[in-house]
């Protein structure tokens, strides 16, 4: 097997993509290198959907087993059964382009008009994985009982810093979307 993997054309004879890296032999324009980013960092989230899909695909068609795919690729067990996962969760048609393959792990759990919905929050709000997640986790579809507005209060303390307690038990649940001006506890 040969180390050159890749040829991008437009990409001069002194840039070679291998299995172990990409050397520069000779000098790049910067329109080049940028092209060049922006080419090998859609190919790290495409390589994610693909292999999913393509593990999809031998399952349906050859009703293959892990195992071959484990040796073709050097990708753990977990890693392939969660490609092919959110590739099956997540149709096609539904991937947000502008959002990591990560991003859409998150909802994939999600029925599939509540993921199109969050993966567009997502990218309009700018949100992190982490936003992201913590929303899903919250995001429920079914109607949430009504809050118990009574909590008896410890022996010990007093109203206002139970009070305080509970406000900074609310804030540090929602750590990463929102931190609660008020809590003396939040982080910066």
């Amino acid at each position: 097997m040969t180390s050159n993997l890749i040829r991008f054309d437009f990409l001069p004879d002194n840039v070679v993509v291998s299995t172990t890296g990409i050397s520069f032999t000779g000098d790049l324009p910067y329109e080049h290198w940028e092209l060049l980013m922006g080419t090998l960092s859609r190919m790290e989230i495409a390589a994610q959907w693909a292999i999913g899909d393509a593990l999809n695909y031998g399952s349906a068609k050859y009703g293959e087993k892990y195992s071959q795919a484990m040796e073709s690729t050097g990708h753990t067990y977990q890693a392939l059964a969660n490609y092919a996962w959110v590739a099956r969760a997540i149709p096609m048609e539904s991937r947000n382009p502008h959002l990591s393959w990560t991003h859409h792990r998150v909802v994939a759990k999600l029925n599939p008009s509540d993921q199109v919905a969050m993966l567009s929050q997502a990218e309009h709000g700018g949100w992190t994985v982490e936003v992201l997640s913590s929303m899903v986790r919250d995001f429920s579809g079914v109607e949430q009982p009504e809050a118990n507005t009574k909590v008896e209060i410890p022996r010990g303390i007093t109203e206002a810093e139970a009070k305080a307690l509970l406000d900074t038990a609310a804030c540090n649940r929602r750590e990463g979307i929102e931190l609660c001006p008020y809590c003396p506890y939040r982080k910066e």
